[in-house]
């Protein structure tokens, strides 16, 4: 199955380097809804899409910003479309991610803010560009933990936090001080975003806001990133 991705590739200074491929632990730490966009072909009209990023604690990628050499956990992300039908892409990736499938009352409308702050594997993979000068690292499966993974998240919680604030943001609930954290291109995305096509239109998954009952990134009980959802 192709799968729509982000690439990992950043315009700061200098390029980063992409994600190494193979499977890592990962956080989630930004949902964001992108509104409505056009897709690659008037054929298939305009779809409601979401992005997630996630970081990756154990890649620590260099960099510069304004002349000073930065360093950080390294950073990846893959952009959705909203929906949670059995022909879409985000199907898959989280039930691969949860080790099962959707009950009924999900697919009449699953939150997908729930997976804010959750820890999971990723399988990356690199693509190389048609000119053969650039390598790019996509998102192509997740998978959940396994139990030795985590025992050690409950055990060593603070090597699992993410470094920066997460992040959950729809244009439909606005707030400008999130937006304002967010890069410039997915600014643009979301200042350029369409209008819904068929407002009375249920795609089988919800954006309302993040789940307030616990906060994102920590667990009541252990004091650790949820793992669950």
């Amino acid at each position: 199955m192709a799968f729509a991705s982000i690439k990992a590739a950043a315009k700061a200074g200098k390029d980063f380097e992409p994600i190494p491929a193979g499977v890592h632990v990962a956080v989630c730490t930004q949902v964001i809804d992108l509104g409505f966009q056009e897709g690659f072909s008037s054929k298939y009209g305009a779809k409601r899409k979401v992005y997630l990023k996630f970081e990756i604690p154990g890649v620590t990628v260099s960099w510069e910003k304004n002349g000073q050499p930065m360093s950080g956990p390294g950073t990846i992300g893959r952009e959705f479309g909203l929906s949670i039908s059995e022909k879409s892409h985000v199907r898959p990736f989280l039930v691969g991610w949860r080790g099962k499938e959707f009950t009924p009352a999900e697919e009449a409308g699953f939150e997908i803010t729930s997976v804010i702050g959750k820890v999971c594997q990723l399988n990356v993979v690199h693509e190389t560009s048609k000119d053969g000068k650039k390598v790019y690292a996509n998102i192509a499966a997740a998978f959940p933990l396994v139990q030795l993974q985590r025992d050690d998240i409950k055990a060593n919680p603070a090597k699992y936090k993410p470094s920066q604030p997460v992040l959950v943001y729809s244009p439909d609930a606005h707030d400008q001080a999130i937006y304002d954290q967010l890069p410039e291109w997915i600014r643009k995305k979301i200042d350029t975003r369409v209008p819904d096509p068929s407002a009375k239109e249920d795609d089988g998954a919800g954006f309302t806001g993040a789940d307030d009952s616990v906060p994102p990134g920590e667990d009541s009980e252990f004091g650790h990133p949820p793992l669950d959802f």
